[in-house]
């Protein structure tokens, strides 16, 4: 590790500004000098996906003085054996290598010989037993690990243990640093390098960083390219796995920051060494693009494989990092909006400015070192935009309103099958999102979260969206609402990670017969008042169209609804409770939310069907209503909608109308209380117009 950031560690860690970060170390190093477990000639840890509730997915939890009890603590459930007494195992090691990586600065700090003797026995220990460990694990679509049930964890692991041993490796003993590189550094190299994955994946970015890592303590050119060159090496995965906006394939924020974490701290050992990579420009764009995907609330979407509640805080470690290395007015703006620094009246802190990021790497807040092309981030993160490579449009009005359309590329193993998929949120509550999902152990995961029907999009006959990458056709701002008009068809088979990722049978559980020769055009408007969205959908022959919208609160008005127990797409039906069915067509719903009420408009242009149904929230033990509309079209069929909110009244009932002007051009009237605004949409050309005639 370049020695100019273990003294900006030591003069960080006893400045007043990082009082926060240098406690918070000290806490955390408490906590670890509480692990008293004691590594083991036979290790076999387990899938730590298998470590949840199974009823509401909930990280389970334990206490040192009771290993094997692992404890809800959300419902208070208390599991015992299989898998999760193996899972824990895992969990421990895992908080061992934290442990060894965090002491390791803190005695950069503070050289008590207690601390260095604590890194010295995991270290020699681990080391004296790596090799014996059995080869093992069968997690799906994961290769095996030695200490670990799958490489990636692996991988995790001994990032962690490398990086307490480059802080510390100058405190050991000629015989204790060799033990350590040849017990351990230098077989999980090698057992890594046996088991990288041929293909640009989230996973192969961290096994590969974690070899080159090794590769430089262990002074080991071959072992360095094995790690960095070639194809699916760390610089294939960068060159090719990197959107041209910025964001990592996989499609979400989460998992953008998941494959640079390993990344950073490769370019932390690296650094000043001929393997240096924060010159490389995808280092930097993978910090440049998360900034602007954040929505007005501060948080970061839910899209794909990812968690709720990522928000701008969770992320601010990272960009201690990014302003240090090359010190952008656009990340110093992200800490100083994060750490509610801003000196605006009332701003909101997302995070305390206490991570070991900040202590290594921190900076002078107070001026920028380039004020020339200072951005607001409040401002960007209020401002409609789209990112084209990504595929995502974020749309924002005045009244707190957030709307994400998702045209992006395919995304692979990680995808939700998804194309043209709708998230809207006004201010910070949920109207209609998209969930993301939980942890890959709980049944709702692959039963429910990952599938076409789980979203607010289009679905054939229930079936999941094959692999195709959207368009964005166009982005409008006019004086009466911004709108975007984006598009996705099956007319071919091809898009742009193809040959470049795996992806396993088990989880093509699309209908490729089902969507060939489908498109989908969609439109939608954010007004000042509501929400216009239009979807035309065109099929080669009589197909059943469904279009979802999952609402995330509850019906107001039972009347006209009948108990069905109809079957929607091919999903089993354990996930979709309460099945009811709309006797008649009622294009007036309304919805409490979390908070106040959701009015939805609606309009097909053919005879259809609806089905309204509980299905689960993120958290699974939740539930949002969800309505599907199917109807059976041979040619075209349009759905209409229009959707208002009101923080606080019950809204008064608003009338939608749709009448044909010519073949495919359409007058929509929107008429509510406060207003009626009237729209002609002409679908005709590549691109639609859409323009509003009456205020």
């Amino acid at each position: 590790m370049h020695k100019k950031r273990l003294e900006q560690f030591r003069l960080n860690f006893s400045s007043p500004v990082f009082l926060a970060a240098a406690q918070q170390l000290k806490r955390d190093a408490a906590e670890a000098a509480r692990i008293t477990y004691e590594i083991h000639a036979v290790e076999r840890g387990q899938w730590t996906h298998y470590y949840h509730c199974s009823d509401d997915g909930t990280r389970l939890s334990f206490r040192w003085e009771k290993p094997f009890a692992h404890a809800c603590p959300t419902c208070g459930k208390v599991y015992t054996g299989e898998p999760y007494d193996a899972a824990w195992t895992s969990i421990v090691h895992v908080e061992i290598g934290k442990a060894v990586a965090q002491l390791g600065l803190l005695y950069i700090a503070n050289p008590e010989r207690e601390i260095l003797q604590w890194i010295k026995i995991k270290l020699t220990t681990y080391a004296d037993h790596y090799e014996t460990y059995a080869i093992h694990g069968d997690i799906p679509y994961n290769g095996p690990g030695r200490l670990f049930a799958q490489t990636l964890d692996e991988a995790h692991w001994i990032t962690d243990l490398a990086l307490g041993f480059a802080v510390i490796q100058e405190h050991l003993t000629q015989k204790e640093a060799r033990h350590i590189r040849q017990g351990l550094l230098e077989p999980c190299a090698r057992f890594l390098i046996a088991y990288k994955e041929e293909q640009i994946h989230n996973h192969a970015v961290l096994i590969t960083s974690a070899i080159g890592m090794l590769g430089i303590l262990l002074e080991n050119e071959e072992i360095i390219l094995a790690g960095l060159d070639g194809a699916y090496g760390l610089l294939d995965q960068l060159n090719r796995g990197i959107l041209e906006d910025g964001l990592w394939y996989e499609g979400n924020v989460q998992y953008h920051f998941y494959a640079f974490q390993s990344l950073l701290h490769f370019a932390m050992v690296a650094e000043g060494t001929p393997w240096d990579i924060w010159p490389n420009p995808a280092v930097k764009a993978m910090f440049d693009y998360p900034p602007h995907l954040l929505l007005p609330s501060g948080a970061m979407p839910t899209l794909n494989d990812t968690g709720p509640h990522s928000h701008i805080g969770t992320y601010a470690p990272n960009y201690e990092i990014a302003y240090a290395i090359y010190g952008d007015e656009l990340y110093r703006n992200y800490l100083l909006t994060a750490y509610a620094l801003t000196g605006a009246v009332k701003a909101k802190a997302w995070a305390t400015r206490d991570s070991m990021y900040a202590l290594m790497y921190g900076q002078n807040l107070s001026s920028g070192q380039n004020a020339e092309g200072s951005v607001d981030l409040i401002a960007e993160m209020q401002t409609t935009q789209s990112f084209i490579g990504s595929g995502l449009t974020k749309m924002a009005n005045n009244d707190g309103w957030h709307v994400l359309i998702k045209h992006s590329r395919f995304g692979g193993e990680h995808d939700h099958m998804d194309r043209l998929g709708l998230s809207i949120v006004c201010g910070e509550t949920p109207l209609l999102i998209d969930p993301g999902t939980t942890a890959y152990g709980i049944p709702t995961h692959y039963g429910w979260f990952k599938h076409t029907l789980a979203h607010n999009t289009v679905s054939i006959a229930g079936k999941d969206q094959p692999p195709r990458d959207g368009e964005l056709i166009q982005l409008r701002t006019e004086p009466w609402g911004d709108w975007v008009e984006s598009a996705v068809d099956w007319c071919g088979d091809d898009y742009r990670m193809k040959g470049r990722i795996i992806l396993p049978e088990e989880l093509k559980s699309w209908s490729q017969e089902a969507y060939e020769g489908v498109r989908i055009r969609r439109i939608s408007l954010l007004a000042d008042t509501h929400l216009l969205d239009v979807v035309e959908v065109q099929v080669p022959s009589l197909r059943e169209v469904i279009l979802a919208n999952h609402f995330s609160g509850m019906l107001v008005d039972d009347e006209g609804w009948e108990t069905t127990t109809v079957a929607i797409g091919e999903r089993d039906q354990q996930w979709l409770k309460e099945k009811r069915r709309l006797a008649g067509r009622n294009g007036n719903l309304l919805f409490a939310m979390a908070e106040g009420y959701l009015q939805q408009l609606s309009w097909c242009s053919e005879t259809s069907e609806v089905i309204s149904a509980l299905t689960p929230d993120n958290p699974p033990s939740t539930s949002r209503t969800s309505l599907f509309e199917r109807v059976m079209a041979s040619d075209r069929v349009w759905f209409v909608q229009a959707l208002r909110y009101d923080r606080n009244e019950l809204i008064a009932e608003g009338i939608l109308t749709v009448e044909c002007e010519a073949d495919r051009v359409w007058r929509i009237s929107v008429d509510l209380p406060d207003g009626k605004a009237l729209y002609r949409l002409d679908w005709r050309g590549e691109k639609a117009a859409l323009t509003r005639i009456q205020v």
